[in-house]
């Protein structure tokens, strides 16, 4: 069985916990990362390489689309 490896962002950390606790029940999924603002998703997906982001779109520092954009320019 292959393991989707995941990284969770949204700058509440209440849901972000909520889903890492029902995510990592799941056998094929692994959570490899957690980010709290825009900033901070770059500089885990830079680290993480996952295969699956979740990400917020309304964030601090830079919102989601943001982030995409630099995903996009990165080639993270």
């Amino acid at each position: 069985m292959v393991q989707r490896r995941i990284v969770i962002t949204d700058n509440c950390t209440d849901f972000v916990d909520l889903l890492a606790d029902f995510l990592s029940k799941q056998t094929d999924l692994e959570i490899v990362g957690v980010a709290h603002d825009g900033e901070q998703t770059l500089q885990v997906l830079e680290q993480t390489k996952p295969d699956v982001l979740l990400l917020d779109i309304i964030m601090p520092q830079k919102d989601g689309l943001e982030v995409l954009r630099e995903i996009k320019k990165k080639r993270i």
